[in-house]
């Protein structure tokens, strides 16, 4: 019988020494009894040498936690898993991953404790190198969020500098500009039987020269305050700003006998209602103005559901843009064909200002002599019950 224990023993050390894994077995004053060869490579010391010598002694265990409520942990629950710091016969420190389970006798005394052991020291370097690298990510993150809000801020200082000098500018040239007129018109008016049709001529160009100035210094004074002004964004009927931009072109509609079309639905969208009915307007004026002589303007203007937003199309049979012109159009006082078409050039600048101060996009398809298709997107409606927002 005693042989066959002894053969059961031997067996079940063999099995244990094949664990890769340190495997050891304390008595209950954590003498060490069994050290298999998983324990030799990892800490360095053989079976020989470490039987019957007291384990945390040996190994100079090292916790966050204190060894007595680890053991009193062990008493509790007869098993405890947790991380401790061992070292190695070199003096190395190790981070091992341990689960140690109580083993008791018929009448519940403790007689011994299996411990095993799994090296984590690289896994525990690793994750202590991603938290370094989260928080040093963190701090650089809020840095250039510090420096990106202060960056904001001095730029929007200095736009808001730069508008009050522009419009500054502008104010104070209309002045000498009127005087200009003024003097123009009395030239032709009281002094015309005095000037040769040459001198008629170059004072009637004054005057419109001056007048066209006026009417450049108008616009960019009403891009300027557009750009400073505070809008606030509501459900906005789509259908009845249509509507508004048709009525109050009626008349340059007529003038032109332009076919007009118009398809719904018409969705929600979130928008600033002035805003948004003064774009559709410089759209379809755009449309009826820019068509080859002779041409019936045709105007379709139709909605576009998508997945988070509302695209509206401004669509035309007129000039056509070219490919090279089709980004520089939306800026101000740029005019394509000077000669045949009045205008300052700031409408398309108006209609991307105001598009951009409700959180929208615009943009243009057109081929040069086909027509062009002129489309803004806005954020689709929130339900009825929402309040509005403010947009700076």
């Amino acid at each position: 019988e005693r042989a066959r224990v002894e053969q059961s023993l031997a067996e079940k050390a063999r099995l244990l020494d094949l664990s890769n894994d340190a495997i050891v077995v304390l008595d209950h004053e954590h003498r060490i009894r069994y050290w298999n060869h998983g324990a030799e490579k990892l800490y360095g010391w053989s079976s020989e040498e470490v039987v019957g010598k007291i384990s945390y002694v040996l190994l100079q265990t090292k916790s966050t936690r204190p060894m007595e409520q680890i053991s009193v942990e062990l008493e509790r629950n007869h098993h405890w898993t947790g991380e401790l710091t061992h070292s190695k016969r070199d003096g190395q420190p190790i981070t091992v991953l341990v689960r140690k389970v109580l083993d008791r006798d018929s009448q519940g005394k403790a007689v011994a404790i299996l411990e095993s052991m799994t090296d984590i020291t690289q896994r525990t370097k690793a994750m202590e190198a991603v938290r370094a690298a989260r928080t040093r990510l963190a701090d650089h993150a809020g840095q250039l969020e510090g420096m990106v809000t202060k960056r904001t801020a001095e730029l929007t200082a200095s736009n808001q500098r730069l508008e009050a000098i522009v419009y500054s500018m502008a104010h104070d040239l209309r002045a000498p500009l009127r005087s200009m007129q003024g003097f123009a018109a009395l030239l032709v008016d009281e002094a015309s039987t005095a000037l040769s049709e040459s001198g008629r001529d170059y004072a009637h160009r004054i005057d419109q020269s001056a007048q066209f100035m006026d009417a450049l210094l108008s616009d960019l004074m009403a891009y300027t305050r557009n750009s400073q002004q505070r809008v606030e964004l509501t459900t906005v009927s789509l259908e009845k700003v249509v509507g508004s931009v048709l009525s109050g072109m009626q008349k340059e509609i007529a003038n032109v006998n332009a076919c007009m079309e118009c398809s719904g639905p018409w969705p929600d969208v979130r928008a600033h209602e002035p805003t948004l009915t003064q774009v559709l307007s410089n759209l379809t004026g755009n449309a009826l103005k820019f068509v080859r002589p002779g041409v019936t303007p045709l105007v379709r203007i139709r909605a576009e559901e998508q997945a988070e937003s509302i695209r509206v199309w401004v669509e035309d049979n007129g000039l056509g843009i070219s490919p090279d012109y089709q980004q520089q159009i939306f800026r101000l006082f740029i005019r394509l064909d000077r000669e045949k078409y009045p205008g300052t050039g700031a409408g398309l600048a108006h209609v991307q200002k105001g598009i951009e101060r409700m959180g929208g996009r615009v943009g243009v398809e057109s081929t040069l002599g086909q027509g062009s298709r002129f489309w803004i997107e806005l954020p689709k409606a929130l339900p009825r019950a929402a309040g509005g927002s403010h947009v700076d």
